[in-house]
């Protein structure tokens, strides 16, 4: 009997929207130009925190010594008010018919758990990158999840990053390019899932 097909999501950009509006909005917060503010974190931070190099807390420390006067408050709403719904959500339950669902996401399982609530339940296996110790490309956050997935069985991959794709096609997997707009893209996931089993 043929594995089930695994359905591996990212979530930033794929289930939820990306942070993108929260660097726009710290900036303004934090008086700061955004390419200098976004510059700043990739080159001190960025790192870091996706691996859990650092905690949740210490992020916040690192923002309020690097712009003095940012209200930390007020930057930890706009945090969560970036984290907006995206309609993949509401296709889980049809898509858990067909696959075991899966989450690779660069993110904090902090910021990341809480949103998707109750489906939580639908998915077989999470992996979250501020708990594995890396980051994707890096392959070896795709070996921690591949070790939650049924050896042998078929797996689409859905990340709106082309070089993420490229990393999980070295893998085996099979691969599909999302966008937060939409353009299509979730209509192709049951398509390609009834394909692979």
């Amino acid at each position: 009997m043929p594995l089930k097909p695994q359905l591996v999501l990212d979530a930033g950009g794929v289930l939820l929207t990306n942070l993108d509006s929260f660097w726009k909005t710290l900036a303004k917060l934090a008086g700061a130009p955004f390419d200098e503010l976004r510059a700043r974190y990739r080159r001190e931070m960025r790192g870091l925190l996706w691996s859990g190099g650092i905690s949740e807390p210490d992020f916040w420390s690192w923002l309020s010594a690097a712009w003095p006067g940012l209200d930390i408050a007020s930057a930890r709403q706009a945090l969560l008010d970036s984290m907006k719904p995206l309609p993949a959500l509401n296709h889980l339950q049809a898509w858990s018919s067909l696959a075991d669902l899966h989450i690779l996401s660069n993110h904090r399982a902090e910021w990341l758990l809480p949103q998707l609530d109750h489906r939580i339940r639908l998915f077989s296996g999470i992996t979250i990158s501020s708990e594995a110790g890396f980051f994707k490309p890096d392959p070896r956050i795709y070996e921690t999840a591949a070790a939650k997935i049924p050896p042998g069985a078929p797996v689409l991959f859905v990340d709106d990053h082309p070089d993420n794709l490229r990393a999980a096609e070295t893998f085996g997997w099979h691969t599909l390019l999302a966008d937060e707009a939409d353009s299509g893209w979730t209509e192709q996931v049951e398509p390609l899932l009834r394909r692979l089993g």
